[in-house]
């Protein structure tokens, strides 16, 4: 994979890459400046190595898909990428390696971020186009359940943070004040569930004892106009 060597992650890291900005800046790029710089590097190599006609990626990463098609794009590659639809639990959580280490507690609350995208979404199929039409209401309901976990004792409440919530250019994932019907939006969002605070006795708290878990997740809004 490296013939000459692995070049390091560092931002300014010297040797051969694959950058595709600003896509791979926005969102994840923002805390892991490198990553998809390395994601896009290793699928070229292998791309190019095996000259598929097809592959296959997973919405729910949903940044790495925009990447990759523009890297094919943009590079005139022969192949096509195919996305398939996140996988969710039947309460709406997308499934992840990460949610064993949530718990009971935290697993019930952790619907939180996919319900704070419905509500965005309605907004769009309501008639929104602004970014307050649609992120609006959706920000109003996340800050309605933080008030209502912290209002509880600390053995029953849930904290989270936001890391972000986005309303983004499904190709280049810059943010947008208003939503052009002809090309759609990407919604997403990254939600860090906290350790529990005062654990009851006998309480699951998720493998590992419970650590702090990094949720991600999106919808995509379509486009209602044709081209």
């Amino acid at each position: 994979m490296y013939p000459s060597g692995f070049p390091g992650q560092e931002v300014d890291a010297k040797g051969s890459f694959v950058s595709i900005t600003p896509a791979g800046e926005k969102l994840e790029g923002v805390q892991r400046p490198t990553f998809f710089r390395g994601v896009a590097t290793v699928c070229m190599k292998l791309f190019n190595i095996v000259t598929p006609e097809k592959v296959y990626f997973g919405q729910k990463d949903v940044q790495q898909t925009v990447v990759i098609r523009k890297m094919v794009k943009d590079f005139c590659m022969d192949t096509e990428v195919r996305v398939g639809a996140t996988v969710r639990e039947s309460d709406g959580l997308a499934m992840s390696s990460r949610n064993v280490y949530l718990g009971a507690r935290r697993r019930a609350r952790a619907t939180v971020l996919s319900e704070t995208l419905k509500v965005a979404e309605a907004g769009w199929k309501a008639g929104g186009r602004t970014r307050e039409e649609i992120m609006g209401p959706a920000e109003e309901y996340v800050r309605g359940v933080q008030a209502a976990e912290e209002a509880k004792p600390a053995s029953e409440r849930v904290k989270f943070e936001i890391g972000y919530l986005s309303l983004a250019d499904p190709e280049t994932l810059e943010e947008l004040e208003t939503v052009d019907e002809r090309r759609g939006a990407v919604l997403s969002g990254a939600f860090k569930m906290l350790p529990v605070e005062e654990a009851v006795e006998g309480e699951d708290l998720g493998l590992s004892g419970g650590p702090a878990v990094r949720l991600i997740d999106n919808i995509i809004l379509e486009p209602v106009v044709k081209v």
